[in-house]
């Protein structure tokens, strides 16, 4: 991964609703800068974003997928979502996940910290259908793995999928995730309980892998 200090003067890395679309899920507090990870540029969301955010967050199957993400989404959520990024009232470290070399948007990662909620910080991203089974996932979920453990001290990352999500199970584990615990949560949007396993990634495995 490789880090540009290229921030987009109009758009702070900021988030609404925490990746999932949730604004109970606080981005951390970081000096974050543009991402780019081979076939992806991971930036700040911007308003020309609106239309990709709706057309591709508006499906059950992603939003059943995640704790928090409203649905029906809309315009009016996607409107929400990019004011208060453009605001700067949600933290500095949420990405628009777009390939590199079209900037085509396919979806939303980010770093969180919500003390409240869970005992370490934690990665949540989404992908947009059409993009699934691509690798793209891995390829975003590797480079805010790499971005904590390059510019914040913590030792411990969380990151967590439901039980019957094999799919993303297997990004963790690329990612260099071990299972951890067990635990649920229930998703409003489509007013069901989820039950989720729980991942570590430990800074010494990071940089165990980093030299490899």
């Amino acid at each position: 991964m490789t880090t540009q200090a290229m921030p987009d003067p109009a758009m702070p890395h900021t988030e609404a609703r925490g990746a999932h679309g949730d604004m109970s899920l606080p981005p951390m507090k970081l000096n974050s800068p543009v991402i780019e990870t081979g076939r992806l540029l991971l930036r700040p969301p911007h308003e020309n974003d609106l239309d990709d955010l709706v057309r591709l967050a508006d499906n059950r199957s992603v939003a059943s997928m995640l704790g928090s993400m409203p649905h029906p989404y809309t315009s009016a959520d996607a409107a929400e979502f990019l004011a208060r990024n453009r605001a700067g009232g949600k933290g500095d470290s949420v990405y628009a996940i777009t390939l590199a070399g079209t900037g085509e948007f396919m979806g939303v990662c980010a770093l969180h910290e919500d003390k409240r909620r869970f005992e370490l910080p934690f990665i949540g991203y989404w992908l947009g259908q059409p993009y699934w089974g691509f690798g793209y996932a891995t390829e975003a979920a590797r480079g805010m793995v790499d971005l904590f453990f390059k510019v914040t001290s913590g030792e411990t990352l969380m990151i967590s999928c439901r039980v019957d999500n094999p799919a993303s199970r297997r990004v963790i584990e690329k990612c260099g995730g071990r299972y951890w615990k067990s635990g649920e949560a229930f998703n409003r949007s489509i007013g069901e309980t989820q039950k989720l396993d729980h991942f570590r990634i430990d800074r010494s495995d990071w940089m165990r892998a980093a030299a490899e």
